[in-house]
């Protein structure tokens, strides 16, 4: 773990080439080898020879009895190395644990920040959709009552996202549901305004229809004035014709009287002289002043002109 974090340790001492590839040539001069170099120990049938795995040093096994991975490649796991090597390597790993046990540090400092700054989130997350509940459903006392106790479980982020969940289905249905009834709506006031347009064409029309008849009917109400003026004008005309006529009885009465006075005075006269020549009757005449038949013929004009269909 230390070693695939931390600072790569290129200080230790890179394994020899001989011992990697595989150098017949050198694996025979190490097997010539009779001693330790390290120690001076000498190398016997049981009292074997070692190879380090990071330097590829010749070693025997009191001095390369250690074990470690080395930073070359660490899917080797624990391998056997010289006693400097391990030395090298134990100072290295002790550096890179330091180096990597404040890099934990940091990395722990910011984990904190981020899940302080997270958890400060899900709670105004928690808040949002408690209100959001509360205004779906026109119920405050979650809300109430996560503001006295926040870490209640009923509260959990979880729970109440399955809750805002179902309560936005809810409200995504009625949203449905209102657009369609408002597409209804505008729908039936297009008609609405249609048919009122319509309406306007048919009250202008009527309008005009009915000035029209206004118009017609002012000209029947001065017809029938006009009808009445001259009823009262063929009534004072019936009036005086009948006066007229009255005048003319009274006046071929008072002519009747004269000729019956006359004619008496003539018979004394007679009585007295000769009589004229003639018939022994008195003569009778009749005055016309015209007046009657003139006045019939004017009413009878004003009849046919004051007649109204």
């Amino acid at each position: 773990f230390f070693f695939q974090i931390g600072t790569p340790m290129a200080a230790v001492p890179s394994p020899s080439p001989s011992l990697i590839g595989s150098d017949d040539g050198q694996a025979q001069a190490d097997g010539k080898e009779t001693h330790c170099p390290r120690c001076r120990s000498q190398f016997t049938t049981y009292f074997r020879r070692h190879h380090c795995r990071n330097c590829g040093g010749l070693v025997c096994d009191d001095c390369s009895r250690n074990r470690t991975r080395i930073p070359r490649d660490l899917s080797l796991g624990n391998v056997r190395v010289c006693d400097d090597c391990f030395k090298t390597i134990g100072d290295h790993h002790a550096a890179g644990a330091e180096e990597d046990l404040v890099l934990s540090q940091q990395l722990i400092e910011r984990l904190r920040g981020e899940l302080a700054q997270n958890h400060s989130q899900i709670e105004a997350f928690k808040k949002v959709m408690l209100e959001l509940e509360a205004e779906a459903s026109s119920d405050q006392s979650c809300l109430a009552e996560y503001s006295r106790d926040p870490q209640n479980d009923q509260f959990s982020f979880n729970l109440l996202q399955e809750k805002v969940q179902i309560s936005w289905g809810r409200v995504t249905k009625s949203l449905e549901a209102q657009g369609s009834r408002k597409a209804e709506l505008e729908e039936r006031q297009s008609a609405a305004w249609t048919r009122r347009t319509e309406l306007a064409a048919k009250e202008e029309e009527l309008t005009s229809k009915r000035q029209e008849l206004d118009s017609e009917l002012a000209e029947v109400s001065r017809l029938e004035a006009r009808r009445d003026e001259l009823f009262r004008e063929e009534g004072d005309l019936q009036q005086a014709v009948t006066n007229e006529r009255r005048k003319v009885r009274e006046l071929e009465m008072s002519r009747k009287e004269q000729q019956e006075m006359e004619a008496e005075r003539m018979g004394l006269h007679s009585s007295w002289g000769s009589r004229p020549r003639g018939s022994n009757e008195p003569v009778a005449f009749t005055i016309s002043t015209g007046r009657e038949e003139h006045r019939r013929s004017r009413l009878e004009g004003c009849k046919r002109s004051c007649t109204v269909s």
